[in-house]
């Protein structure tokens, strides 16, 4: 039976992946863009970022690792909140705020 840590590393190669294959240009680009929106928003989603104009590259899912960058980087911090995706099926999507 798969552990924790297993999961763990399981999703972790697959950001990693995402990231990897992820255009670099476009990389800088939502960094820049989650940077801007997280200075004007008290608090936004993912799901956020699209409708306020985030074009979308090939892989929606490459959002995930720059928002896991800006967080590194000191620029959004989760907020413990979570909203349901008015894209995904309502899957949980966290809620992000300037740090």
């Amino acid at each position: 039976m798969p552990t924790k840590l297993d999961a763990q590393k399981t999703r972790d190669a697959a950001i990693a992946q995402v990231d990897k294959n992820a255009d670099d240009d476009w990389k800088r680009y939502a960094l820049g863009f989650v940077a801007e929106v997280s200075g004007v928003l008290d608090d936004f989603t993912t799901d956020d970022l699209w409708d306020l104009g985030l074009i979308k590259p090939r892989e929606p899912r490459a959002l995930g690792p720059v928002m896991r960058r800006a967080a590194k980087r000191g620029l959004i911090a989760t907020t413990g909140d979570f909203r349901a995706s008015r894209y995904r099926n309502c899957a949980p999507l966290p809620v992000w705020a300037a740090a």
